[in-house]
């Protein structure tokens, strides 16, 4: 005789696989359509189930597109021991690149038809997972306002990831995502320092 299926596993199952389809379609019409332009509905027939379900499993389209966001911050987090600029850019250009929109994070930042609330919330995930280790980074070589240096940093990646997918910039969408990242860390190394004679922190030759 056979053994008795588990009802309970199968429907947990079915559920985490509902939840992760709404995410990922989510992630990827608010990625390219942002906050506004997109329906329950559109995310629905993108995952294959009915857009209603996005009220059992995230609550409502507020806070399934902050899902996505921290999602998106998630994947984009640098690294808590230091960052390589110019690896971090060439990352995100790529993933950009290889999906043909800002993504969720980027669009949340710059489309004026997301909420206050979710604007904070991607806000709030991009210093998490990127401003507060480039700011370590910058504070290691003195720079005066290591917080603004890093959120400026931050704002040119993200106005460049917007730019680049638009389709807008013929030159900027040909250009190799590693010279952007040694644009970004000239800057970063250009930043104001509160003391001069402070070593470069990525200098093999600095002093002890």
């Amino acid at each position: 005789m056979d053994a008795p299926r588990d009802h309970t596993r199968g429907r947990k199952r079915d559920a985490d696989a509902t939840r992760a389809a709404l995410l990922r379609a989510a992630r990827e019409l608010f990625g390219r359509h942002g906050y506004a332009a997109v329906t329950l509905r559109d995310i629905g027939e993108r995952a294959g189930v009915d857009g209603s379900l996005v009220a059992r499993y995230f609550g409502n389209k507020a806070a399934l597109y902050r899902s996505a966001v921290a999602e998106d911050g998630r994947e984009s987090a640098a690294s808590p021991e230091g960052v390589d600029l110019v690896a971090y850019t060439v990352d995100a250009l790529r993933r950009a690149d290889l999906r043909g929109t800002p993504g969720p994070l980027v669009q949340a930042l710059l489309a004026q038809g997301s909420t206050p609330e979710v604007r904070a919330s991607a806000a709030a995930e991009m210093h998490t997972h990127l401003v507060s280790a480039l700011a370590t980074h910058l504070a290691a070589s003195g720079a005066d306002d290591p917080v603004a240096g890093a959120e400026t940093l931050v704002a040119c990646l993200a106005g460049v990831i917007a730019l680049r997918t638009s389709g807008l910039f013929d030159g900027l969408s040909r250009l190799d995502p590693a010279v952007v990242g040694h644009v970004l860390e000239a800057a970063a190394r250009a930043w104001p320092s509160a003391n001069p004679d402070a070593p470069d922190v990525d200098d093999p030759n600095r002093r002890a």
